[in-house]
């Protein structure tokens, strides 16, 4: 019996001693990341071409995810989303930490809250790509150049809001008994930046008492782009539909029309069918249409260097006079004569 017991006790101690309690976080696997956001974004936050005009709405992201993957397979080994937002001398920047074993990875960072660039394939690293989705339906019912002709194959989408990206690869986690700090193989924090440009465009209009609204459609335009390598996609043409504004110094018969537009960008095989048509809604309810090419606009120093499509034409909306009373119509409804009419009314 006391042999059994001694038994037993030496059992349990070696238990006791053999096993140890390990924290779920090991200062050894959890790592502090800081990346920063470069927020000069031409004709978006600097660069205007009129500070008289509308400024495209922005603020800055309110969330960062941050994988870690793996450099062979692309696969995602540890994830984490900043939302502590600080700034210093360098701008605003994410931080927080993130756990991963010892290792060498590619880091994939962008902001998580856009409202039309969506993230497909986010679990792989080589498979990541953002993209907007088609027009909704009742967007697409008025425009009338493309309800009245459509283009066959053609997809109308939204234009991106900025996806900021930080695409770095070698980096090495080692083996360390302290919280560390993931950098890039020069030794700096991660800097994300836009992945999609912001043009202005503008077009000269007379005839403006008659206009009510405009939008424009603009092709030749790549539809997504890859996160890793910050690429757009070359074999995804699309036309992106945008919202056009006037001048608040508009004289009585002519205006500029202008607006700030986001694309992932041109794509280059493009070479002369680079078209934008504005579509109008008049004031008498009825549609106008034209059609410019602007393929050359790309090539010249303001598009270069400034991001600027100034469009030297002249768009004339022509006079259309509402119709005259009992000609029928929508808007104008034709009256007939009253008629008596005699009924038994039962109470």
């Amino acid at each position: 019996m006391i042999r059994r017991t001694v038994i037993f006790i030496s059992t349990l101690l070696l238990l006791l001693t053999s096993c140890e309690r390990r924290p779920l976080v090991d200062l050894y696997n959890t790592h502090y990341v800081r990346v920063y956001v470069d927020e000069e974004l031409l004709n978006v936050t600097t660069g205007f071409y009129n500070q008289a005009h509308r400024k495209p709405d922005y603020s800055s992201p309110s969330v960062i995810r941050v994988v870690l993957a793996d450099p062979q397979t692309g696969n995602v080994r540890s994830e984490r989303y900043l939302r502590n937002k600080g700034e210093d001398e360098r701008g605003i920047y994410y931080d927080g930490y993130i756990i991963a074993d010892p290792g060498r990875y590619n880091l994939l960072a962008y902001n998580f809250d856009t409202e039309s660039t969506v993230i497909r394939g986010s679990n792989s690293l080589y498979e990541a790509e953002a993209f907007t989705n088609e027009i909704a339906s009742h967007l697409y019912s008025k425009i009338p150049s493309r309800v009245k002709a459509p283009i066959p194959n053609e997809r109308i989408v939204y234009d991106p809001n900025h996806l900021f990206v930080a695409d770095c690869g070698d980096v090495v986690i080692d083996y360390v008994d302290h919280l560390d700090t993931l950098r890039t193989p020069e030794g700096d924090f991660f800097m994300a930046e836009s992945i999609v440009k912001s043009y202005y465009l503008q077009v000269r209009v007379k005839g403006v008492k008659n206009i009510s609204s405009s939008v424009s459609l603009l092709n030749g335009m790549s539809g997504s782009a890859r996160l890793h390598g910050k690429d757009m996609n070359e074999d995804d043409p699309v036309t992106i539909y945008f919202e056009m504004h006037m001048s608040d110094s508009a004289e009585e018969d002519e205006a500029v029309i202008y607006s700030t537009f986001n694309t992932f960008g041109k794509l280059p095989h493009v070479n002369s069918d680079l078209e934008i048509t504005f579509d109008f809604l008049t004031t008498y309810g009825s549609h106008y249409s034209e059609k410019l090419d602007i393929t050359h606009k790309f090539d010249e120093e303001d598009a270069l260097l400034r991001q600027w499509l100034i469009i030297d034409r002249t768009i004339v909306i022509p006079d259309m006079p509402p119709p005259t009373p009992g000609s029928g119509g929508g808007f104008m409804p034709e009256v007939g004569p009253w008629e008596d009419i005699e009924t038994d009314i039962i109470i």
